[in-house]
């Protein structure tokens, strides 16, 4: 993330926003899956924890792919370019 976010080169508050309520939702929603798999099986607390772990997992992927690989491959796009 460039040291001026409003350069137009990196992400602004409303890519991070979205960043950080894409990781949360990633999270809330495995984690109701988790809850409603332990309550069909009776597993309970497991998959409670496997979907937090998975939903954690997942929106950490997404938030970097975001936030460090996209960049990276629009830069080189860019170089590319000229």
């Amino acid at each position: 993330m460039p040291a001026n976010p409003r350069d137009g080169k990196g992400p602004g508050a409303g890519d991070l926003a979205g960043v950080g309520l894409g990781f949360a939702a990633s999270v809330a929603l495995f984690l109701f899956l988790g809850m409603w798999a332990d309550r069909r099986l009776d597993t309970s607390p497991w998959l409670l924890i496997l979907g937090a772990f998975i939903g954690g997992t997942a929106g950490f992927w997404s938030m970097y792919r975001r936030l460090v690989v996209a960049p990276k491959q629009n830069d080189r796009e860019t170089m590319d370019r000229k």
